[in-house]
């Protein structure tokens, strides 16, 4: 249960990292050389009242990625303050989609995937976010968190390893598992199909581990919320890739629109996004995305009945996190 471990490694670092002071910056505790492992890697979302996890964050992000974009305008949409990590308002330097999905030798996830369908023992099968040639300067650009992923697949099970030079352990580390687990079951549901894998371990390896002290009273009242847990379903094994480009497609069909009209201040036609998902998307795993998308743009417009609706066509899995993030937000509807 990944809620029951999160508190474990947060209570870890609270208790037993060594403080570090900085002048004019943030104070932190840190734990050098830190490493868990997740035993189910679909148990991957945090449902906790003081942390207000964003299932829209969650899942953009991941198709962003998947994307290999670095505008900073895509991503802002689910998650504003990422905006605070461009140096020029337009583009994100450290962004992982352009390093993991790019075109030729950086879709670093399509070699992955080929050389361990070559020989599924291979120990090459890695990705490097982290590169020299953009991430070794002094600007205000971000410098990616995440070093490499690694992926080794052992009796038929697909393990992967990431490896973080650094790590908020409670702001971020649920968003980083969270599409770390989500490029692991792409890479095994793309590998399944010819080799028959299953989803195995999720090991994470930071080199400093940290929390913020001004977190501390945030991360003592989450301490104390009762874990719930609900795995995601797994990830179909068909035709994956092109079901993540359709998903991809259908969310810039979304995410435009809504934006688009929401400047015009004009109402949104939630129909035609509904008959496309029920016309193209007969994949229940891949149409529950979509209807979270529609649903982030029904939140976005304050449109309530739309809201009402979308929300009663959500599983378990997806219900109360937009119900908790609607709640947490104090979203007030027309």
């Amino acid at each position: 249960m990944f809620d029951t471990e999160w508190k474990k490694l947060l209570t870890e670092v609270k208790d037993n990292g060594v403080k570090v002071n900085r002048d004019s910056k943030r104070s932190f505790r840190e734990i050098i050389s830190y490493q868990f492992k997740l035993d189910n890697p679909l148990d991957r979302i945090i449902y906790n009242d003081t942390f207000s996890a964003s299932i829209f964050q969650y899942i953009g992000q991941f198709l962003w990625i998947s994307q290999g974009s670095f505008h900073t305008e895509e991503i802002a949409y689910y998650a504003p303050f990422s905006k605070t990590y461009s140096s020029d308002g337009i583009t994100m330097i450290g962004a992982y989609g352009p390093r993991l999905f790019g075109i030729h030798h950086m879709n670093q996830i399509k070699h992955v995937t080929a050389i361990l369908d070559e020989d599924l023992y291979r120990r090459r099968a890695v990705a490097s976010i982290y590169l020299p040639q953009f991430d070794q300067h002094t600007s205000k650009d971000e410098v990616p968190c995440t070093l490499n992923l690694q992926y080794l697949v052992r009796e038929d099970c697909v393990n992967a390893v990431t490896y973080m030079r650094s790590q908020n352990a409670y702001r971020l580390l649920p968003y980083d598992v969270f599409l770390f687990t989500m490029l692991q079951e792409y890479v095994n549901s793309i590998l399944t199909t010819a080799h028959e894998t299953k989803l195995g371990t999720y090991n994470h390896f930071s080199g400093s581990f940290h929390i913020y002290e001004d977190e501390i009273p945030l991360i003592e009242e989450a301490l104390v919320q009762n874990p719930i847990s609900v795995p995601m379903n797994p990830m179909p094994s068909h035709d994956v890739i092109l079901w993540v480009q359709k998903l991809n497609k259908f969310e810039a069909l979304v995410r435009t629109t809504v934006s688009s009209y929401k400047a015009l201040k004009k109402n949104v036609d939630f129909d035609m996004f509904l008959e496309t998902l029920d016309k193209s998307f007969f994949e229940p795993y891949w149409k529950q995305m979509g209807l979270v998308l529609v649903c982030y743009g029904a939140i976005q417009t304050k449109n309530g009945s739309q809201y009402t609706q979308l929300l009663s066509k959500l599983n378990s899995v997806y219900k109360p996190l937009v119900e908790k993030y609607v709640l947490k937000k104090n979203i007030l509807f027309d």
